[in-house]
C-alpha cells in the first residue's frame, strides 16, 4: 500500500529515513515517467527527481502546504513547476 500524505508528513517530521526510502520506492516509477514527459531526457529526469526528493526531505512544508490530497498529484505538480 502506498504512503498517504499524512504518513509522509509523519515520516518527514520524525526524520525517518527508512520510511522516506519506502516513499521514494513507491513513487519512483511514477516520478520518472512524469519527469520524462516534462524533460524529454532521462538524465535531466533523474536530476529533477533528486532535486525534488531533496527539497521534500529538507522542506516538508512543500507537502504540508499543498491543498491536494494525493501524493501523486502533489509530486506531479512539483515536477512540472520545477521545469
Amino acid at each position: 500500500m502506498k504512503m498517504t500524505k499524512l504518513d509522509l508528513m509523519t515520516c518527514l517530521l520524525s526524520r525517518d529515513q527508512h520510511s522516506f526510502k519506502k516513499f521514494y520506492q513507491d513513487y519512483e516509477t511514477f516520478m520518472f515517467l512524469t519527469g520524462y514527459r516534462v524533460t524529454g531526457c532521462s538524465t535531466a529526469t533523474e536530476q529533477l527527481i533528486l532535486m525534488i526528493m531533496r527539497n521534500i526531505w529538507e522542506q516538508p512544508s512543500v507537502i504540508s502546504r499543498s491543498s491536494d490530497r494525493y501524493l501523486s498529484v502533489i509530486l506531479q505538480k512539483l515536477m512540472v513547476n520545477h521545469k
